[in-house]
């Protein structure tokens, strides 16, 4: 894309719901022109076991030594960058401490799919209501904001797809966390993947609502905070067919103030 020279969010096969060799995810970020890309794979985490939602914590050297070779060999075509999506856990915060510290990975994102209890790893709508979801969302979404772990948010919007409807409560969660990113200088990113978009493409209030969900977006741009892009590619061909034009509306309509060079230069 013009004047965007960045994706930090592509997965591997080896979270199990992705598909290609992590070497077409490179090509096909090279053939959109980007001229960063960054492999951020959900984080394999040590004694959980999530098939077709994370790898196994085994996989761990495998994922580092591919991105590493292909960093090498694409040397001046693209710069490679190697990194995690993870959620916010407290009790995993020493663990992603150490990948960072130690050089493992270059840098982490948070995408607060779930929520950490009793050893497993749990969706935040289980047995409790929407209000309720939403605020345990918000609350461990800023608490991994404080924690000075990650680079940017993904996807923060993903609450509105527990919902049909903003109400009251989904635009106090936005407001929150629009304001603790503005007040951390920590970016929010404008997930472009088109398998989440709403059915037929063109936001209605009367459709399936998910991100990314204007309502949201309107209100990060009131508050001025950063915002970055990403992909969120689960296959090389989603850097072909994500929404781009999605997210350059969402920039144009609410004046967003968008990082176009790559974070981690």
């Amino acid at each position: 894309m013009k004047d965007l020279d960045y994706n930090l969010h592509s997965h591997t096969f080896r979270c199990g719901h992705a598909e290609g060799e992590d070497e077409e995810y490179v090509l096909a970020a090279i053939k959109q022109g980007f001229t960063h890309m960054g492999f951020s794979d959900h984080v394999f985490l040590p004694g959980i076991f999530a098939p077709r939602m994370r790898g196994d914590i085994s996989m761990l050297d495998d994922y580092v030594n591919s991105v590493k070779r292909l960093r090498e060999k694409y040397k001046g075509k693209i710069d490679i960058h190697l990194g995690f999506e993870a959620e916010y856990m407290k009790e995993f915060a020493h663990y992603y401490k150490h990948l960072l510290d130690d050089g493992i990975i270059d840098y982490l994102i948070m995408g607060q799919h779930c929520y950490y209890k009793d050893g497993k790893t749990y969706w935040y709508t289980s047995g409790t209501s929407t209000e309720e979801a939403v605020k345990h969302y918000t609350d461990d979404l800023i608490e991994g904001m404080r924690s000075g772990l990650f680079l940017y948010v993904a996807h923060p919007d993903f609450f509105m797809l527990y919902s049909n409807s903003f109400e009251p409560y989904h635009e106090e969660a936005s407001r929150r966390i629009a304001k603790a990113a503005k007040e951390l200088d920590i970016p929010l990113e404008i997930n472009v993947s088109k398998a989440r978009r709403y059915p037929k493409g063109e936001f209605n209030p009367k459709e399936l609502l998910i991100y990314p969900y204007p309502p949201f977006w309107e209100i990060v741009g009131q508050e001025g905070c950063k915002v970055v892009f990403g992909v969120d590619a689960h296959s090389p061909s989603h850097y072909q067919t994500a929404d781009y034009d999605t997210f350059l509306k969402l920039v144009k309509d609410y004046d967003l103030n968008l990082i176009r060079h790559c974070p981690l230069d």
